[in-house]
């Protein structure tokens, strides 16, 4: 009953996380990125920094449902990528390690604060993990029993893997490399051929991207002067820690600190497993994860800051099964119980904080002040990309940012104020948005300035003026 349950519980939990329209930025992004042509799509993607792989996916599924403002329809799409990882646990992990610790890798995988955090985010995180989890299980199966449909399989799932996201790509590298050194470790000689065969082929299809990412890198190194000069720190690592063990946005020192504990005890045990078992597959997938955190530190501490801890996400499936093979280790029940019992409090204490932010009800009070006082000729400015993202709610009025260089964002009918002489023609009100403590001094010259709204809205407290022409 538990093995059958634990996926149905999950996308209970993490269904109440998907049902909201409630957006952040880079969420608000992805939505401005479907509503685009996909001509324009695929334009957007080469001068930013993600493949347009999810993003088509995600094209696809929401035009589907009907597209429109509703972005619950978005989240559900992170949610069915989450749900299938579930059931890679359910049946894939049984298959391989057995029933006790597939039904333990499905728990720790409900309980872990940063899967309910993507679970219904609506990014490309959620179908990187289930990729590369399926891309390190189809592995291990192929190095059991190898066949020619699990090889094809292995290359399909590599290719959607390093489209995903960048640092995927660089994990499912390090995963190879590993592979590869198991393949030859244990004299396994007729796998490299079509190893070999496979990493051919993936590399071939993504070399079109990887030409793209590395120009991307480049010219960030060279222009990004922010990321270059606030190069990553042991603060950083912090940061890396309150988004694995809880969540970056809604830190909880609590959470955090007894989540790294688990992760300490739990990987003791899984050692210790994999000694007396003679296993040593879960190492693998967790070799790949620890040499892409490495990379990522690595690169942020002394090239360019460019490295969040949820890039690595994509390898918490092999997280959770270190966990799960270290908790079958454990024999004490009182072992057990007091484990199980500090991951449901994570859990609960987290999860309460993503429930709360999901349903804030800051959108509603937004949505108020635009339905009594915005009408159909007003503008809208902003001083930047992440306060002009309410824009995905109205996509039809017009925005302005100022200043800011539009040649990579997505939003609808937003166009950057370089001269006064674009508004002009204005006939409605000009409304100013920002986050509390910004002004909009730039324009005290020619308006008079009234602040009309102040609002909490996810993780922002934004005000919202109007310039009355003088």
């Amino acid at each position: 009953m538990i093995w059958h349950g634990m996926p149905v519980i999950g996308l209970i939990l993490w269904g109440a996380l998907c049902i909201s329209d409630n957006l952040w930025y880079d969420e608000a992004y992805s939505a401005s990125m479907v509503s685009q042509s996909w001509m324009r799509l695929l334009y957007t993607s080469v001068v930013d920094d993600h493949s347009p792989f999810y993003y088509s996916i995600l094209k696809l599924f929401y035009h589907l449902l009907g597209a429109g403002t509703h972005f619950w329809k978005l989240k559900v799409l992170s949610l069915l990528f989450m749900g299938g990882y579930l059931l890679l646990g359910k049946y894939y992990v049984k298959k391989l390690f057995g029933q006790k610790v597939s039904i333990w890798f499905m728990l720790f995988s409900i309980l872990m604060p940063i899967m309910s955090v993507q679970a219904g985010n609506v990014r490309m995180y959620a179908a990187s993990l289930f990729f590369m989890t399926s891309l390190g299980l189809v592995a291990y199966d192929i190095y059991l029993e190898a066949s020619r449909r699990k090889w094809l399989v292995f290359c399909a799932v590599s290719v959607c893997a390093v489209y995903c996201h960048t640092f995927t790509m660089i994990q499912a590298f390090y995963f190879y490399l590993i592979f590869l050194g198991v393949i030859l470790f244990h004299k396994k000689y007729e796998m490299v051929k079509p190893f070999f065969a496979c990493g051919i082929v993936v590399s071939v299809l993504f070399s079109p991207w990887l030409a793209v990412t590395c120009r991307q890198m480049i010219s960030r190194m060279r222009y990004d002067t922010g990321s270059v000069t606030d190069l990553a720190t042991v603060y950083s690592f912090v940061d890396y820690c309150k988004e694995w063990f809880s969540a970056l946005e809604t830190p909880k020192g609590p959470v955090m600190f007894i989540g790294m504990g688990i992760c300490v005890i739990l990987g003791y045990l899984a050692v210790d497993w994999m000694r007396e078992e003679g296993n040593y597959a879960p190492a693998v997938g967790m070799g790949a994860l620890g040499l892409t955190i490495l990379t990522g530190g690595i690169i942020s501490a002394y090239m360019n800051n460019c490295f969040l801890g949820r890039y690595v996400f994509s390898g918490f499936g092999f997280l959770m099964l270190f966990y799960a093979v270290g908790m079958s280790r454990l024999k004490m029940g009182r072992g057990k119980m007091a484990i199980l019992a500090a991951a449901v409090f994570c859990f609960l204490v987290q999860y309460r904080e993503e429930i709360i932010l999901e349903y804030d009800s800051g959108l509603a009070t937004y949505e108020n002040f635009w339905e009594e006082q915005v009408g159909e000729e007003d503008v809208i400015i902003a001083p930047g990309p992440h306060t002009v993202f309410l824009n995905v709610y109205h996509p039809e009025a017009q925005y302005y940012i100022y200043p800011y260089k539009l040649y990579s964002l997505p939003f609808a009918n937003t166009e950057s104020l370089s001269e006064w002489s674009q508004l002009d023609g204005v006939k409605g009100n000009v409304w100013y948005i920002a986050f509390q403590g910004s002004q909009p001094d730039f324009a005290v010259e020619r308006y008079d300035i009234e602040e009309v709204l102040a609002f909490h809205y996810m993780y922002y407290d934004f005000v919202i003026f109007r310039l009355i022409p003088r």
